[in-house]
């Protein structure tokens, strides 16, 4: 399973992200493959699964706390298409990609208007995140091997 994150809040607003089965980590830390610029992120701040029949989040204890759909999530949870994680002032809309061409737009305005960020966006750190994710499913943690 393919699974894709929209950036609804932040920069760059409207990138899409590709993840295929794996772990990814996202924080600040140099070892994490989605490195938000804010110091509201943890160095780890959670734990990203794809898995061949279902996608999941877990925060790793980070300081700030991880959000699923506005509500701070505690421990781990399943994912869903159209679910918002925001990571600091980093918000990301989950897209499945059998459930793609169902998508809209008006989804994605939706889910950003469910975040509760600050008036500061956090940014990517590596402009170029189309080609680091191309390398991501290289450096994930595949559970089926």
């Amino acid at each position: 399973m393919d699974v894709q994150l929209v950036v609804v809040k932040g920069n760059p607003r409207g990138r899409t992200l590709t993840f295929g089965p794996g772990e990814y980590l996202f924080g600040r830390g140099t070892e994490c493959h989605v490195r938000p610029d804010s110091e509201w992120v943890s160095r780890q701040h959670c734990l990203f699964s794809v898995r061949s029949d279902s996608i999941h989040l877990k925060d790793l204890g980070s300081t700030n706390g991880t959000l699923v759909n506005g509500q701070r999530l505690v421990g781990e949870r399943h994912l869903a298409h159209g679910d918002t994680i925001q990571v600091g002032p980093l918000a990301l809309q989950v897209h499945v990609a059998d459930r793609l061409q169902t998508s809209t737009d008006d989804s994605m305005v939706e889910a950003s208007k469910q975040t509760t960020a600050s008036a500061n966006d956090a940014t990517l750190v590596n402009e170029n995140v189309a080609a680091i994710l191309e390398t991501l499913k290289v450096h994930s943690v595949d559970k089926s091997e």
